[in-house]
């Protein structure tokens, strides 16, 4: 590795002595940290309950959750606790098998027009603020085992209240699919911009309206499909910069380390490019704390090894305030070699541990 030179490195000693045993260390997952939505991957589940009148009536055993309208079911390993008074054993086989996208837990629901249409509810972490705007993501599933049709007509209703859903309903959905859901065997994100009137507490997941626009998989019209929801995320942003919705929902919103070449510390072309999609991040998202934590590889000795690993966060952290992110939010890190991704003597390329971290909350 290219090592500073002396003077340089005497310099360092108290930058690295200050940033290593920082107070501020948080860790970072944001669908957890920003997320308006309780119970978001449908983990939780209400564990009083020990029997409910039938099996495709199982949505009590949900926490935070309620029906919108008629019977959405649950699956969660919880059920198998469940004294049922009315039990079919193979009651929620019949829509097909469709493991969670994370987790253990998922809900199903009918998307469809009058009487046979489903749909859940949640109220929210806190009331949405008057004129701002929030990225709303779920995604779903086509269930394979029942479903003869697929549709984009699928997403979420904001509203002050608990909302009134009967089959004559006619509600609008404020985030919908931007194209048909059909696909059976992965998951497919659902995503959009709302901005908020700032009187609503609750958010709605479904179809609350006639007619919903699709096909059947067979050739035809839009008859009936029963799709699985996982992974529900409601985040408030900033001003969006005159960004469309498309544009939000293509963002990464889940990162990779930033690799550095052996010895070099600079932010280089292809390091600030690989920077942009965090800096975009972080300056449309409301985000509380920005960690950037410089790794180094275990070339030179332990001191050198923290110097590079600090001068990496440092550059990275200059290059992202000089592109618009608030000082104030940004914690820096030097780990040194304490945390290889890469042991020595493995089959794996050990330019890995020359990397930055970055953590946003």
């Amino acid at each position: 590795m290219r090592v500073p030179n002396s003077k340089f490195c005497l310099l360092l000693i108290v930058f690295i002595l200050a940033i290593s045993h920082s107070g501020r260390g948080q860790n970072f997952e944001h669908s957890k940290a920003q997320n308006l939505i309780p119970n978001p991957s449908f983990e939780k589940i209400n564990t009083t309950i020990k029997r409910l009148d039938m099996e495709m009536q199982n949505f009590g055993i949900m926490k935070d959750w309620k029906p919108s309208i008629n019977t959405p079911d649950v699956y969660h390993p919880g059920l198998e606790s469940v004294r049922f008074i009315h039990r079919s054993p193979n009651f929620l086989k019949q829509f097909g098998a469709q493991e969670p996208r994370t987790g253990e837990g998922k809900v199903g629901m009918y998307i469809a027009g009058g009487m046979h249409k489903e749909g859940v509810t949640v109220k929210l972490k806190r009331p949405l603020g008057a004129g701002k705007f929030y990225y709303f993501h779920m995604y779903v599933s086509l269930g394979e085992g029942i479903s003869n049709s697929c549709t984009s007509s699928i997403g979420s209703y904001f509203s002050a209240r608990v909302p009134k859903i009967t089959t004559t309903s006619k509600l609008p959905l404020h985030v919908k699919s931007s194209k048909m859901v059909c696909n059976t065997k992965g998951w497919t994100r659902v995503c959009g911009v709302y901005k908020a009137k700032g009187t609503e507490k609750y958010i709605s997941l479904g179809y609350f309206a006639d007619n919903p626009i699709g096909k059947s998989v067979k050739g035809g019209k839009y008859d009936t499909g029963y799709y699985f929801v996982d992974d529900v995320l409601l985040m408030e942003m900033r001003d969006p910069k005159n960004l469309v919705a498309n544009q939000v929902c293509n963002m990464a919103l889940k990162f990779s380390p930033i690799e550095f070449l052996i010895g070099e510390s600079e932010a280089y072309t292809e390091i600030k490019k690989a920077l942009d999609s965090y800096i975009e991040y972080a300056t449309i998202f409301k985000v509380n704390s920005v960690k950037i934590i410089g790794h180094a590889d275990d070339a030179g000795s332990k001191f050198e090894n923290e110097i590079m690993s600090a001068m990496r966060a440092s550059n990275v952290k200059q290059y992202m305030i000089e592109k618009g992110v608030d000082e104030s939010l940004i914690e820096i890190v030097a780990a040194g070699d304490t945390s290889p991704v890469v042991s020595t003597g493995s089959d794996l390329d050990p330019d890995s541990n020359n990397r930055v971290e970055i953590k946003i909350k």
